[in-house]
């Protein structure tokens, strides 16, 4: 079982982002509204669960008899909470087989469970709705490959390409495109694409620590010396343009501005809050890939009351990396 953990964990450490921040309110009316409520707040505690339940990279691999059993029981309790609400949002999808949020909802709430064929199955419908969208396809293909324990098909193989394509920064196609090398015999190849890949990510990126072992790991295995194998002139080049790009906080209000808010009548107030918005809102437009700008977005539009457009930013935030 240590190997499966290791697996998992490496998927948990490529998706760092999505179990510590794909936190988005409930919308709607009724119980399909406080049920996807409950597993966006549910997920992240789950996923929280599982990672302490699989051990962390840093400390050896522990016998699960040695194990705390009450902290076992309540994570048990925990993740049969989550599977219910899951098994019941997936219920409601049967009518409404074009809810995006949804689908996307519970294809990482599965993936969070380690139920990786149901997490593939709503993510194949996700992937559907959105109309094959690029920014979902290497989760697609994330969960097909867990779904296979581990082994990359040609279907996963083309989302990860497509999702490269489209992103050629993205961490996850990266990765998992040197798995395809590694599994194809193609050591060298796999090591490559991750030596690029940690020459392009920033020195505090969570993966950093797992993906410097499977380096290590591939190097002892193949007895090829990683310091023979340089980062290519294309990861170089972007290494430099993200360098150069790194984006600047989205605008909010000055200090200037809270206070000439304060001053104003409230129907000037708001009009100049919903003019700060919108400066946010068409920012998002060029940065398309700012989750934080989504998310911030996402809550302003719930302050002034715009559910459709605050659900439209939430999407947008979910489907980011």
């Amino acid at each position: 079982q240590g190997e499966a953990a290791r697996t998992e964990i490496k998927r948990r450490m490529l998706a760092a982002a999505d179990s510590g921040e794909t936190v988005t309110k409930a919308v709607g009316s009724g119980s399909n509204g406080l049920m996807i409520a409950v597993l966006t707040v549910l997920m992240p505690v789950g996923a929280v669960l599982l990672y302490l339940n699989l051990g962390s990279p840093d400390r050896p691999d522990q016998p699960l008899a040695g194990r705390d059993l009450r902290a076992k029981v309540g994570q048990n309790e925990e993740q049969m909470k989550i599977s219910q609400s899951a098994d019941k949002l997936s219920a409601y999808l049967k009518n409404n087989p074009d809810d995006l949020r949804g689908w996307t909802l519970l294809a990482r709430t599965y993936l969070s469970l380690g139920r990786y064929p149901d997490s593939a199955m709503a993510y194949a419908e996700a992937y559907r709705v959105s109309e094959e969208s690029a920014e979902l396809a290497v989760d697609y293909g994330e969960a097909l490959t867990l779904a296979a324990d581990s082994e990359i098909s040609g279907k996963a193989r083309s989302l990860f390409e497509k999702a490269l394509a489209a992103d050629n920064t993205d961490p996850k196609a990266r990765y998992y495109l040197g798995m395809y090398k590694a599994q194809q015999d193609d050591v060298r190849g796999a090591m490559q694409m991750w030596i690029d890949l940690a020459t392009l990510s920033p020195p505090d990126a969570p993966w950093l620590s797992v993906l410097n072992q499977q380096i290590d790991r591939a190097a002892r295995d193949s007895g090829i010396d990683p310091a023979t194998i340089t980062p290519s002139a294309e990861a170089l080049a972007l290494a430099k343009e993200l360098q150069q790009n790194i984006q600047a906080p989205a605008p909010g209000p000055t200090t200037a501005d809270v206070k000439e808010a304060m001053g104003m009548a409230e129907g000037d107030r708001n009009q100049m809050i919903r003019s700060m918005v919108e400066r946010l809102a068409s920012k998002m437009k060029d940065d398309p890939k700012n989750k934080d700008g989504w998310l911030r977005l996402e809550r302003a539009y719930r302050v002034l009351g715009e559910v459709d457009k605050a659900d439209e930013a939430a999407v947008r935030a979910a489907l980011l990396p």
